[in-house]
């Protein structure tokens, strides 16, 4: 991928997200809430390539992915008035039709843009595909996006602990209310290592608890490095209830965190 063809990128992405733009404050607050992260995923993704010393043409094209990534969310917000899939439509499957539909990858060689749209469709997924010899290129772009935004939406959710009730954004909470008691099958997840799954989730504790449990499918040392350096994990487990199941939570994760960062060994292309 050339810079002139990033740089045509960037430009379509501004005029297509302005045209999202509302006189409605909720959505527009929720529309530049996508625009400024996608621009931190596309700096999260490239602190990811570099790490892992990819070349000047690959990290274009991570820069890609992430720019498009969530290109879907806006339509989607716009529509349905939330980020829940579930509630809407999947907002990565609505990303790939609006650039098959719009072509604006034709400019491309093919093997770029495959990766491309492979990469926004998956990056979502509860699971990432097996390692074929034929997939470990796409396999280590998609791993790079799934990581890069789950950084980024743990420090818009970490932050958003720390502000007043009355400031905080109910969409990053998919209007879940605020009851007490937590989901015992996501507790159950988070304590075996695996990803909790929203299916479960039945209140704002359950959201909190599934967004720690991504740290299951963490997938590269300096991910795992800016996550303890950050300390977003610990931000969100500040805002629960000090219960015995939150505390054992704690144990667990800052366990797990620990030895991640000292053992996970590096991923190659």
């Amino acid at each position: 991928m050339k810079k002139e063809d990033l740089d045509f990128f960037k430009k379509w992405f501004l005029d297509y997200v302005d045209r999202f733009s509302s006189p409605e404050a909720f959505i527009q607050e929720n529309i530049n809430l996508k625009i400024e992260h996608t621009a931190r995923v596309c700096e999260n993704i490239l602190l990811l390539a570099k790490a892992e010393n990819v070349g000047e043409k690959g990290c274009r094209l991570t820069e890609v992915i992430a720019l498009f990534h969530d290109l879907g969310r806006f339509e989607q917000f716009m529509k349905y008035r939330t980020f829940k899939d579930s509630e809407s439509e999947n907002h990565a499957l609505l990303g790939i039709k609006i650039l098959e539909n719009t072509g604006i990858l034709s400019r491309l060689p093919p093997r770029e843009k495959v990766l491309i749209l492979k990469a926004v469709e998956y990056h979502n997924r509860m699971e990432v595909p097996e390692c074929t010899e034929t997939s470990r290129e796409f396999l280590f772009y998609l791993k790079l996006i799934r990581d890069a935004d789950k950084l980024d939406i743990l420090k818009l959710i970490s932050e958003d602990y720390q502000k007043e009730e009355e400031l905080r954004n109910p969409a990053l909470e998919f209007n879940m209310p605020d009851t007490p008691g937590f989901s015992r099958n996501i507790v159950a997840d988070i304590l075996n290592n695996r990803m909790a799954k929203l299916a479960d989730a039945k209140n704002r504790n359950d959201i909190k608890l599934l967004r720690l449990s991504w740290v299951f499918d963490v997938n590269f040392p300096e991910t795992f490095s800016l996550l303890k350096e950050c300390g977003y994990l610990e931000t969100i487990l500040d805002s629960m209830p000090e219960t015995e199941e939150v505390q054992i939570v704690r144990r667990h994760l800052k366990s797990y965190l620990k030895n991640s960062v000292e053992t996970r060994p590096e991923i190659k292309t």
